[in-house]
């Protein structure tokens, strides 16, 4: 099976690096070996939007494909360059989620309308900084409804392992945005030599609406085009959040919409 999304292609540089990738033909089982609860990284990818009729079969192959007893998530995605969503209602009323992703990608950038001229942004240099990013993402995600507090740290430290790993390897770096020596915002690019993929673009909650995003994006992506040499940036976003406005306003340009959906079992919030 051949991917048209470039979001999804672009998914596939973590997973080359350190997961694993079964071709089933008609769908792709994609496993993040070392966190197996990272719901977009541990899914199965088919091949067109769904039918009414698949439902069950679906969920099925999820369950046959992913057998560790400490899953507790089902992640389903569909390829389709028109962005098509399918027949997701029975999805939706059992307990699903839908994710609506926008793609953007830009082989140049310029700066945003609210440069903060103060923020110094460079690779992160010490496992103090990779530590103090890990509490700056989950400050930031503790008020999503999703997991709780602990659930979220404790995915952002085994991916920030995977990101140093890869980091190490060459594959990427991590950024840090720096006001007056103080990290408070982040975010990663990680490559196969010629694509670039964003990760977890953060802002500490105290320092938001200072053109610190915006700021953060562009002098990462000058970095990676002039350093790291590569052709092609690309960025995914909610559809409905309005960061993908930040992005377009450093040039990043609507690519492909992406879909899919997500279940979860809610009861560990109160774990």
């Amino acid at each position: 099976m051949i991917l048209k999304s470039l979001g999804y292609r672009s998914d596939l540089i973590f997973i080359d690096f350190d997961g694993k990738i079964e071709d089933r033909g008609s769908y792709l089982v994609v496993k993040t070996l070392s966190n197996p609860n990272f719901f977009w990284g541990n899914l199965l990818i088919f091949d067109r939007p769904p039918l009414k009729s698949d439902f069950q079969q679906w969920l099925d192959l999820f369950k046959k494909e992913f057998t560790d007893p400490s899953t507790y998530h089902v992640t389903i995605a569909w390829d389709s360059q028109s962005g098509e969503v399918g027949e997701v209602s029975d999805f939706l009323q059992n307990g699903f989620e839908l994710q609506k992703q926008m793609v953007l990608s830009t082989s140049k950038v310029n700066p945003p309308p609210h440069l903060n001229s103060r923020l110094v942004v460079r690779p992160l240099e010490s496992i103090h900084e990779w530590d103090r990013m890990i509490e700056i993402q989950t400050d930031a995600a503790a008020a999503h409804p999703h997991l709780p507090r602990h659930e979220w740290e404790s995915f952002y430290r085994a991916q920030s392992e995977r990101y140093r790993k890869m980091a190490n390897a060459k594959k990427g770096l991590w950024f840090g945005g720096f006001l007056e020596n103080e990290l408070v915002a982040g975010l990663g690019i990680f490559h196969d030599c010629k694509i670039g993929r964003y990760q977890i673009v953060c802002t500490h909650p105290n320092y938001a609406r200072q053109g610190i995003c915006g700021t953060l994006v562009f002098k990462s992506a000058q970095y990676a085009l002039q350093n790291l040499k590569l052709k092609q940036l690309v960025m995914c976003a909610d559809q409905d959040y309005h960061a993908a406005r930040i992005y377009e306003s450093v040039g990043f340009r609507f690519d492909q919409k992406e879909h899919g959906v997500c279940w979860w079992d809610r009861k560990r919030k109160s774990n």
